[in-house]
C-alpha cells in the first residue's frame, strides 16, 4: 500500500485500487489502465462505466462484469442509515454473543453443568447464525446502493458534460 497526496492505493490480486479523501468507495483500475487522477475519481465517483469503454484508445477494455468501486470506511459512515432496517440482525448476535460468554464463565464457575454448556453453545451457534444474515443482507444490499447510486452518478456526469460541452461551444462563438 502507498499513500501519495492524501491517495492510498493498494494492490489487490492483478488490479489497485485507488481511495481518495472524500469518495466512500474505492476505484479499482482494471488491469492494463492507467491510474487515474483524483479529480477523475472525485468527478466520477460510483459511475459505472459501459462495457467495451475505456479511458484512452491503447488500452484493452475491462473485463465484463468489472467492479470499479468498493465500498470503504467512509461509505460506513455515509451510508449507515440504508441499514436501519438490518441493525435487529447484529444487536441480536451481540446479545447471543454476551449470553454465549455469561453461559461459557457460568459454567466454570458451577462445575461445568451440562444445561449451562448447552446453553452456551446454542448461544454461540445462534450469534454466528444472527451475524451471518447481518453479514449477507448488508453484502446485498450495498450491491443495491451501488447500482443506484450508478444511476445517479451517471445522471450528474452526464450533466457535467452537458455543461462543460456548452461551455465550450459558448467559447468558441
Amino acid at each position: 500500500m502507498s499513500r501519495f497526496l492524501g491517495r492510498t492505493t493498494t494492490l489487490i490480486g492483478r488490479s489497485k485500487r485507488i481511495r481518495v479523501p472524500g469518495v466512500p468507495a474505492d476505484f479499482r483500475v482494471p488491469p492494463g489502465w492507467p491510474s487515474p487522477t483524483d479529480k477523475w475519481i472525485r468527478d466520477n465517483a460510483l459511475w459505472q462505466p459501459p462495457e467495451g469503454w475505456t479511458p484512452v484508445p491503447s488500452v484493452a477494455a475491462a473485463p465484463s462484469e468489472w467492479r470499479y468501486w468498493v465500498p470503504n470506511k467512509l461509505w460506513v459512515q455515509t451510508t449507515g442509515a440504508y441499514y436501519a432496517s438490518i441493525a435487529i440482525w447484529a444487536r441480536l448476535s451481540n446479545w447471543c454473543a454476551a449470553l454465549w460468554l455469561v453461559a461459557f464463565v457460568g459454567a466454570a464457575f458451577l462445575g461445568f453443568s451440562p444445561m449451562l454448556r448447552i446453553v452456551a453453545w446454542s448461544a454461540a451457534a445462534a450469534s454466528l447464525g444472527f451475524l451471518i444474515v447481518h453479514e449477507s443482507l448488508k453484502a446485498r444490499m450495498s450491491k443495491t446502493l451501488l447500482a443506484e447510486f450508478a444511476v445517479v452518478a451517471q445522471h450528474g456526469r452526464q450533466q457535467r458534460l452537458t455543461r462543460e460541452y456548452q461551455r465550450y461551444l459558448t467559447a468558441m462563438t
